[in-house]
């Protein structure tokens, strides 16, 4: 009976751990659709800025200062979008992780599922 308890608690444990996982997966791929839409969004305004440039290339004498604040604000796009595209490829690969682990973690509860059913035909057995 005591080992009937111990793996009906352990696949109790091993459920919650399983959710948990699972919500840690769905917050990451939330993060990862953000991440996404993020660097969409910031590609857009990087292709903006550099119709904006050429605007600035033809009006050069007029606007030689303006023409270097967006440069500087492309380069900074640059950086961000790179930056956004490392977290990206993080964020994927934990993903992934989570992705393994929570298959390991359904091997396991199958596994102790096999083992309580095994468990409960030899009580039926010992039982008549």
């Amino acid at each position: 009976m005591a080992a009937r308890e111990f793996l009906r608690d352990r696949i109790i444990v091993l459920m919650k751990e399983r959710d948990k996982a699972i919500t840690r997966a769905d917050e990451l791929q939330d993060t990862v659709q953000q991440a996404t839409e993020l660097v969409t969004k910031l590609e857009t305004d990087k292709r903006d800025l550099e119709n904006r440039l050429d605007l600035a290339d033809s009006e050069l004498d007029k606007l030689h200062e303006w023409k270097e604040q967006v440069l500087e604000e492309k380069n900074e796009l640059e950086v961000e979008v790179e930056k956004l595209r490392r977290e990206n490829d993080s964020l994927q690969n934990a993903i992934d992780t989570f992705e393994v682990a929570f298959e390991y973690k359904d091997q396991e509860m199958q596994e102790l599922e096999k083992q309580i059913a095994e468990f409960n035909q030899e009580m039926d057995d010992l039982a008549s």
